[in-house]
């Protein structure tokens, strides 16, 4: 029975073309061979030395028989031999010399020929399998199979799989050098178009054909361990150091049950340009108040590398020679001693600052890990060579993500990502073209200009809310879609990350890239309120677990308190919102848990956006009185169909022409089925309407054909109409965004010929609300206001 072949050498067939060796070299020249003088072993090229150092010989035995004649490399001898030769000339001329010792001589140096023989692109990927440790085994079982020890595999099914192992080591080498093809592929597409393109560029690399990539990884860390720049070295008394060390101080399990047992110490206090700061630590600490003015980046431990590209970064914010803002200066400061900051103070003015601040902040951190861990594979590696001990280094997580960047959409990401290339100072990017394509607007979907500025700035480009995005940093190049397990940072929406974590009880589930998280930062929170809070909920709770699978990471450097379970204490989160929530404050109560510290930012209303209201009209705000938060919603339901409504439809005036809006989409769906039941004349208005139901409804209600309209807050964040027609506006809960509130009472000034003076005159508005509702309240008519109405005796108040 004819010996079969292995199985790189049955894959390495299917790759090669008719008429070209497998090493690449041509096979049809008929050059001649040339007679070459032999090489001093000092003199050999750097390659050739390489190649001796990583496989202990220029070729393999076993294709030795396979080179033409004419690519046979020229023989390389060492200084003895030369000194043989000499003496073999001289004993020839005396007649000494024995045929048969030139026989065995000649033999032996036509062995030493082959032997030396430059290695093919075969043996350099059998080398690389053999250096590699994750194809360790594959290697060994090729080389035993291909020695005879390993038994003749008998059935074809086995023969297959053998195949296909080989074909997927081959594909795990060629991925690291090659280029993810830019193109228009659509989401759920990516993997597979990857998959190609790391087979043709495989296919490549066997014929010698492939382009040099842009950047070897492992190379390119070798070269960074040799650099003596300044910038690579410690930077001394780093707080980095020390909180994400692997040994924690004696006090770090006493904070973690003072943590848990909500013994925090809080301290209330007035900052010029924070405003309101409320500050929980676990003991005394007085320099949660101290935020110096920095005048340089290398002062609060910023890398230098990073530092000189901060200026052209953040040229946008600011144009003199001062390193931050004002903003930006006490707001990195508290980011730099890594405390937990819910800021509630963003707007339209500050957004651009406050984005540029929390990426410097972000990248800082990844490049301190990064450098941290090279630094100990040198270490490692030196010891190695040396035969020492370089002792136990523990400075890795489960997996290699440490920052987590959580926007509602696409727009968003090209601007951050943005400011990565300009702030890391990378010359290449991967799969830019791809990412500008499939996150930029396209031309024809314009944005309607005459919609208000915060519209225009949230909802220009891309408004897509179902991505995620892996970018992994090296020192001269940035590749974007990086492999999450391979990623620095993922940017993903809240909807991007619930499909892929999953829920309990699906089949495929993913999570545990999310188990070495080190910051998270939340930008444009009270967006997610209007798409769906729940999926942060359920994104924190899947935030520092212990990893279901190994996913390849070397346990003797994973850091004890990851281990331990321990990691969410050291987590610092960074939250960015317009305003204050229920939300907000049950995020902070229950999932930031830092050891060192955590700050709630925000700023009182002294009048409230009340004063923005333009029509002249009488404004009613009517409080509902509740035993618990529970029972509100019901409440506030039985009032509305008993007391409100029935007000309305007590007067002819009052029936028709009545705009009643309603934040939750639930009560929307109780409300609209009590009108639906009682034969109400409405038009219902939602997020989930189509474009021309909604066309209808308003046209209904314009021409007065349908007495009320039912809009919700998610149709009005998402569409911003203008509703004419209405004659009166009904609140049936208070808009989490103060600005929904004017801009619904000025629907009222949108004036039409159908309207009378004397209906003009009975233009009304009226507003339910709790003492729950508090922080939507202050808004809207001052904070001092809003306190009042809560605690007083009565329950109606009136505003002109």
């Amino acid at each position: 029975m004819a010996k079969e072949r292995s199985a790189i050498s049955k894959n390495m067939g299917k790759k090669r073309v008719s008429g070209t060796h497998v090493s690449g070299l041509s096979s049809s020249k008929t050059t001649a061979k040339r007679k070459e003088a032999p090489v001093k072993y000092g003199k050999l090229s750097r390659k050739q030395k390489q190649d001796l150092e990583d496989y202990g010989e220029l070729v393999p035995k076993d294709f030795e028989d396979d080179e033409e004649e004419g690519t046979k490399r020229r023989r390389v001898v060492s200084e003895a031999d030369l000194d043989r030769e000499l003496d073999e000339e001289r004993r020839r001329a005396e007649g000494q010399f024995d045929d048969s010792d030139e026989n065995e001589d000649s033999d032996s140096e036509e062995d030493e020929e082959e032997d030396w023989k430059k290695p093919s692109a075969y043996s350099l990927l059998m080398g690389s399998l053999k250096k590699n440790s994750k194809q360790k085994d594959f290697y060994k079982k090729i080389q035993r199979e291909q020695e005879g020890i390993e038994d003749m595999v008998d059935s074809q099914d086995e023969m297959k799989q053998i195949d296909q192992e080989a074909e997927q080591e081959m594909d795990d080498l060629s991925e690291e050098q090659e280029f993810e093809q830019d193109g228009n592929e659509e989401y759920d597409e990516e993997e597979d178009d990857e998959e190609e393109d790391d087979e043709e560029g495989l296919a490549a690399a066997i014929d010698g054909d492939a382009s040099d990539p842009i950047e070897d990884d492992d190379e390119e860390e070798i070269i960074y361990m040799g650099s003596s720049d300044a910038e690579e070295e410690d930077l001394p008394d780093d707080l980095f150091d020390s909180r994400f060390a692997d040994q924690q101080p004696a006090s770090f399990d006493e904070k973690i049950s003072i943590i848990e047992q909500k013994k925090w110490v809080s301290q209330t206090f007035e900052d010029e340009i924070l405003k309101d700061i409320t500050a929980l630590t676990t003991n005394v600490d007085i320099s949660v108040k101290d935020m110096p003015k920095i005048e340089k980046l290398e002062d609060v431990k910023v890398k230098q590398r990073i530092a000189k590209c901060w200026p052209k970064a953040n040229k946008e914010v600011i144009k003199k020679t001062v390193t931050f803002t004002p903003l930006q200066d006490h707001l990195f400061c508290q980011m730099n001693n890594y405390r937990d900051i819910v800021f509630c103070n963003r707007s339209l003015s500050n957004a651009k600052e406050i984005r540029n601040a929390y990426a410097l902040h972000a990248l800082n951190h990844i490049t301190k890990t990064r450098d941290r861990v090279l630094k100990n594979n040198a270490k490692l590696s030196k010891a190695q060579k040396e035969g020492a001990d370089a002792g136990e280094m523990r400075d890795q997580g489960f997996t290699r993500p440490k920052v987590l960047i959580i926007l509602p959409f696409r727009n968003t990401v090209v601007d951050l990502v943005d400011t990565f290339v300009k702030l890391s100072g990378t010359e290449q990017q991967e799969n830019k073209n791809r990412f500008l394509e499939q996150f930029n607007l396209r031309e024809e979907e314009a944005i309607d200009t005459s919609k208000p500025a915060d519209y225009l700035q949230n909802f220009q480009g891309n408004i897509d809310d179902h991505f995620r995005l892996g970018i992994k940093f090296a020192k001269k190049s940035m590749k974007i879609y990086a492999d999450f397990y391979n990623a620095d940072v993922i940017i993903a929406s809240p909807l991007g990350l619930r499909t892929l974590i999953g829920t309990e009880g699906d089949k495929k589930r993913d999570f545990d890239f999310l188990s070495s998280i080190e910051v998270v930062i939340l930008d444009q929170t009270n967006h997610f309120l209007m798409q769906n809070w729940e999926h942060i909920d359920h994104i924190f709770q899947h935030l520092n677990l212990i990893p279901t699978d190994g996913h390849g990471c070397d346990i003797s450097r994973i850091k004890s308190w990851y281990l331990d379970g321990k990691a969410k204490y050291l987590r610092q989160t960074l939250v960015f919102a317009d305003f204050l929530t229920p939300e907000f404050n049950a995020l902070f109560n229950k999932y930031l848990k830092n050891i060192a510290g955590k700050l709630k930012i925000k700023h009182s209303y002294e009048e409230g956006l009340i004063l923005d209201v333009i029509p002249q009209i009488q404004q009613t705000f009517t409080r509902i009185d509740a035993p618990s938060l529970k029972s509100i919603n019901d409440i506030r339901y039985k009032y509305f169909i008993e007391k409100t409504l029935p007000t309305l439809r007590k007067s002819a005036i009052m029936q028709s022409h009545t705009l009643i809006f309603i934040p939750s989409y639930f009560d929307f769906v109780r409300v609209r089925n009590y009108f639906e039941d009682n034969k109400y004349s409405y038009e219902p208005c939602s997020e989930y309407a189509s474009g021309s139901a909604i066309t209808r409804s308003r046209a209904q209600f314009f021409h007065g054909r349908s007495n009320f309209l039912l809009y919700t807050e998610r149709l009005h964040f998402f569409r911003r109409y203008n509703i004419r027609g209405a004659f009166h506006i009904v609140f049936y809960g208070l808009p989490e965004d103060p600005l929904f509130y004017t801009e619904i009472v000025n629907f009222l000034g949108l004036k039409f010929d159908e309207a009378s003076a004397a209906e003009e005159a009975t233009f009304s508005c009226t507003a339910l609300f709790s003492k729950y509702d508090f922080l939507k309240l202050e808004r809207v008519v001052g904070t001092e206001r809003a306190k009042k109405m809560c605690t007083a005796q009565k329950n109606v108040f009136m505003f002109s």
